[in-house]
């Protein structure tokens, strides 16, 4: 009967090429729309967890504030502007209801660790010390004068003993000191012996200063480095004023000077800088994205695994440590680290120069408002959970750095308050506040945010081209609908018509067949079964066009295409996101899609054929050929 079926198919060889070639491109149209669904489908499902969406904080300064310093080319003063700033805002008035918060808006510090078994340099020698200080050519020494003297101009000092430093050698035993920045310096007596932080100021010899000012002789300038002033603030980030040792930076050493508050103040300022010079910068944090040197993709997890969601929200004592770090001190994931936490600063996050950089401040007293050496607050052990590695970015110097030797805890990790050990803090700042939010929400948060929005603050919200990427799998998915619409229609209008014309049109023929005896059941097959195999070579033929078109589509979309964001407010371009290699499951597109598209074309065809047959099989064959005959 199929011999017969395809014997009447090919009467007509104009209908039934007609019929393949339509069959073959509404599968091939079928095919191509349901695997542009799946592409789409898939790539956005995996890019809404590899995306993340943040925003940063800015207090905006309140204005601009004109400050003096003495200048002493031109033995005036000169000014400067500084910004201005209103109270700081707290962090607790972003918590607006409504807003698509993952991780809400936190003033986030870092905390410095110090552990003296822990390596983080390649020595600890004094030469190290003295080169890796918080300044090369920076002390703090004995120094007594050769005769008195006002030091309103270069003077020369006897070099007794280095406090902090060690460049004895290069001093030889005396240096040339001048108080250049102030107008009316203190005078300094012979035979007396005193303190004094110092640094050598190459500057003035090369703008010229020393020989405009009669000093031609004066090889390198000694001048004042800082003072013994404190260094502390409020948990609402006002000072705790120090007036009496401000501008301080020398001190006269007596019997018994270092068993008095400000001999002790010196002792603990000194005893701060070498603590400093190997203590462990500690970020904390409510997730690992928060950080930009993660965001931005200069740096990744190497060994271990990242710190979990459910770490950050409990406060897990496990952590994350820098690759150089875990070398330098033989650490593995798996292993355990003792962080005694001692000071916190709001300033700025520990950038790749800690301790050497910071926003505040390019040095690192820690002493407190009255003197005090800061003290660990904070003394836990932390399971280190992975080890880090900074890829790039370390040339760019914008302050969001990776730090040398940082460490990365769970903020609701340190359960004990840091409000007496806060040694540095600015107001909220793109690089101290970072917050997320649920991704494709920035038009919901800019809504709320400008009813509910807080004067004095500024919110930039960066995706990293998410927003654009959703919109193109959205123009993706509209233009699968419209084929996989397009090529139902067509199916469904060619099966029809043809099945029409193949069938119903078939009277005679079914006539003849049912009289000479022909069961229905051959009837039906000798009906059907050359409509189903033209349907089958066409659909064969449109499925494997459409999953090889496809293929290539894929492969271009998976093989590095890259999306790329930038910051808002025009700031640096944004780290590139990579779809993953095995994103797309090529069985779906290549076999199992094609398969199901074809399958259902199939079975379309063979519904609307039988339908049609037994619609002329239930008629007697006399009856058909009288309709002929009206017809």
């Amino acid at each position: 009967m199929l011999r017969n079926s395809i014997r009447q198919m090919l009467r007509t060889p104009v209908r039934t090429a007609a019929f393949l070639t339509l069959t073959g491109i509404s599968a091939l149209i079928l095919s191509l729309g349901a695997n542009l669904f799946y592409i789409s489908k898939k790539t956005e499902d995996a890019t809404k967890n590899s995306f993340t969406t943040i925003g940063m904080v800015n207090q905006s300064p309140s204005g601009v504030s004109m400050e003096k310093y003495w200048d002493p080319e031109t033995q005036g003063y000169a000014a400067y502007s500084r910004e201005q700033y209103d109270t700081p805002i707290p962090d607790s008035v972003l918590d607006i209801e409504g807003m698509p918060y993952i991780h809400k808006p936190k003033h986030q510090p870092f905390y410095a660790a110090y552990a003296k078994d822990y390596i983080v340099r390649n020595t600890h020698s004094e030469v190290d010390e003295s080169w890796w200080g918080i300044g090369s050519d920076s002390i703090i020494a004995e120094m007594e004068p050769f005769e008195d003297c006002v030091p309103d101009h270069p003077v020369k000092l006897h070099f007794k003993k280095s406090l902090y430093g060690n460049i004895t050698e290069r001093m030889l035993n005396q240096i040339w000191f001048w108080d250049y920045e102030n107008p009316s310096p203190e005078p300094l007596k012979a035979g007396k012996t005193y303190i004094m932080a110092l640094y050598m100021n190459s500057s003035l010899e090369y703008n010229g200063l020393l020989e405009k000012r009669g000093f031609e002789d004066v090889s390198a300038v000694w001048t004042p480095w800082i003072d013994i002033q404190g260094s502390q603030y409020k948990a609402d980030g006002s000072p705790v004023t120090d007036e009496k040792y401000e501008g301080v930076f020398f001190s006269e050493v007596t019997d018994g000077f270092y068993a008095t508050p400000e001999g002790k103040r010196w002792l603990n300022i000194i005893d701060g800088f070498k603590i400093t010079d190997y203590s462990i910068p500690v970020t904390p944090t409510d997730a690992t994205k928060l950080l930009m040197y993660f965001y931005n993709g200069n740096a990744g997890i190497s060994q271990g695994r990242d710190i979990t969601t459910s770490e950050y929200a409990d406060g897990a004592k496990v952590c994350l440590v820098d690759s150089k770090f875990a070398a330098n001190n033989q650490l593995n994931p798996g292993d355990t680290l003792r962080l005694p936490l001692f000071y916190a600063d709001y300033s700025a996050p520990a950038c790749r120069f800690y301790p050497f950089w910071a926003e505040q401040t390019l040095t690192e007293k820690l002493i407190d408002a009255i003197g005090n050496r800061y003290e660990v607050f904070d003394d836990s052990e932390y399971t280190i959970a992975g080890i880090y590695q900074v890829t790039g970015g370390v040339q760019d110097y914008t302050g969001f750095e990776a730090p040398k030797n940082g460490i990365i805890i769970p903020a609701a990790s340190v359960r004990s308050s840091d409000e007496n050990n806060i040694r540095g803090y600015m107001p909220m700042k793109n690089s101290n506040t970072v917050f997320q939010i649920e991704n494709g929400t920035m038009d919901k948060f800019w809504e709320i945010w400008d009813e509910k929005g807080v004067d004095g603050l500024e919110i930039t919200l960066q995706d990293n081209g998410y927003s654009e990427l959703m919109q193109s799998f959205q123009n993706t998915r509209k233009m699968s609908v419209i084929l996989l619409g397009a090529g139902i229609g067509a199916v469904l209008l060619i099966l029809l018509f043809f099945c029409h014309m193949f069938v119903t049109k078939q009277k005679i023929r079914t006539a003849l067949e049912r009289s000479l005896g022909v069961s229905r059941h051959k009837c039906r097959i000798s009906l059907i079964s050359g409509i189903l195999l033209i349907v089958m070579i066409g659909v064969i033929i449109g499925t494997v066009i459409g999953a090889l078109f496809t293929d290539r589509v894929a492969a271009q979309l998976n093989n590095g295409t890259k999306y790329s964001g930038a910051y808002s407010a025009n700031q640096s371009a944004a780290a590139e996101n990579v779809l993953p290699d095995d994103l797309l499951d090529k069985s779906h597109i290549d076999l199992i899609i094609p398969l199901l598209t074809g399958a259902a074309v199939f079975a379309a065809s063979f519904v609307s054929a039988l339908l049609m047959t037994e619609k002329n099989l239930k008629k007697e064959p006399l009856k058909l050929l009288s309709e002929i005959k009206k017809e």
